[in-house]
């Protein structure tokens, strides 16, 4: 007698579905460690924004727990360019700079499109 088998299909959805919660399970994790370092971080930025001199730009620097490409004033923003990302954190604790989402506080964060 002949035995039918289904391996092939059944083991290609199963390892799609796999794959599908390991990539979800990821981005969850890389939020909530990224929000995590942000946390931790913000007060070291904040003492960082209140004595950066308004012509002063500081190189790839390490501050808290992330690491940024550049820190610089941006008319009354300054700015935090996340080092290998399209990501920055804005200190501005007298406007919402524009087309950022605010994070708390005097927080607020831009993710550029690089397309």
């Amino acid at each position: 007698m002949r035995r039918t088998t289904v391996r092939g299909p059944v083991l290609r959805w199963a390892a799609m579905l796999l794959a599908g919660t390991l990539l979800l399970t990821g981005l969850v994790w890389f939020t909530i460690a990224s929000d995590d370092r942000f946390a931790r971080s913000a007060p070291q930025m904040e003492a960082v924004a209140r004595t950066l001199g308004k012509d002063e730009v500081l190189g790839r620097r390490t501050i808290g727990a992330l690491t940024f490409d550049t820190v610089f004033w941006d008319g009354d923003v300054v700015v935090f360019h996340l080092s290998g990302t399209h990501r920055a954190y804005f200190y501005s604790p007298d406007r919402r700079p524009g087309d950022s989402s605010p994070v708390w506080g005097p927080w607020y964060t831009f993710v550029s499109d690089p397309h």
